[in-house]
């Protein structure tokens, strides 16, 4: 999204030529890519994790791949390009972990069963083979003037589970009978990510600054809260039967339109 050379990857794929077909747990924002090869088929789960009650990451990128057939030979690579690739990033250990760190950001890369990781050239490398029923982990946890928390592998595999059942829990309390629901609910769990849960803010979008024409005036910036945006996702939701989210989008917009007032902006910063 930011530069296909210069703004950072995480890969995870098969070695060698393979096919995939990809789509999202029924009734989950959770990804699923089933990768298939001439030796095997293995699946990947990515899950970006909803925190527990305990001391935890906030911020937890989990990668789990099983082998459901034969054997696969999988490679990945993590290259951090942390402050938008503009900031140099430094690779390092810590407590056997790789780590990438720039101002008051760290990465941590942690993995089990996924091969032992490398640093090479500003990326942290790694190989292993996915056999039949054998499961591998790998886990990007984040923090930004913070403490950086390595999880066990058994919490990390609890907030999956967790996570899947959050969101099959949210959309059985949807309220839609009408045609295409699959479609309708499927675009209700994309709303709800654009959801800033610690103000109630909704996002106008998940991305910035993708322009009409490269080097044109129009650059928005829509990982703001956009109020005539946010008014139409207030709309949707509250038809979807979402009272608590449009609850706290009301005292978010009261408390950011009283530090503006007399005047109403047209986006504000998620956090007012």
């Amino acid at each position: 999204m930011l530069d296909r050379e210069r703004g950072g990857r995480f890969e995870l794929a098969p070695a060698q030529p393979f096919k995939a077909r990809r789509r999202y747990i029924p009734d989950t924002n959770v990804l699923e890519t089933t990768f298939e090869v001439a030796s095997g088929t293995v699946r990947v789960t990515d899950a970006m994790a909803l925190p527990g009650a305990g001391l935890g990451p906030d911020r937890e990128l989990v990668r789990r791949i099983e082998g459901l057939a034969g054997r696969v030979e999988m490679r990945w690579s993590v290259q951090p390009a942390l402050g938008y690739a503009a900031w140099p990033t430094r690779l390092g250990w810590r407590y056997g972990t790789p780590i990438a760190s720039a101002g008051s950001d760290a990465i941590g890369i942690c993995s089990w069963d996924a091969g032992d990781p490398e640093l090479q050239a500003g990326s942290v490398l790694g190989r292993f083979s996915a056999t039949e029923s054998g499961e591998a982990l790998l886990v990007l946890v984040a923090a930004h003037a913070e403490p950086l928390i390595f999880p066990t592998r058994g919490e990390v595999e609890a907030r999956l589970a967790t996570t899947i059942a959050y969101w099959r829990g949210w959309v059985a309390d949807r309220r839609y009978e009408g045609p295409w629901r699959e479609a309708v609910l499927r675009s209700a769990l994309a709303l709800k990510l654009l959801i800033h849960s610690p103000s109630g803010a909704i996002a106008a979008a998940a991305t910035t600054s993708l322009p009409e024409d490269l080097g044109g005036a129009r650059n928005w910036d829509y990982r703001y809260c956009w109020l005539r945006d946010s008014a139409f996702t207030l709309d949707a939701l509250l038809r979807l039967g979402c009272p608590s989210e449009a609850s706290s989008f009301f005292w978010w917009l009261l408390h950011a339109s009283q530090l503006t007032h007399p005047k109403l902006r047209v986006l504000y910063r998620l956090n007012g």
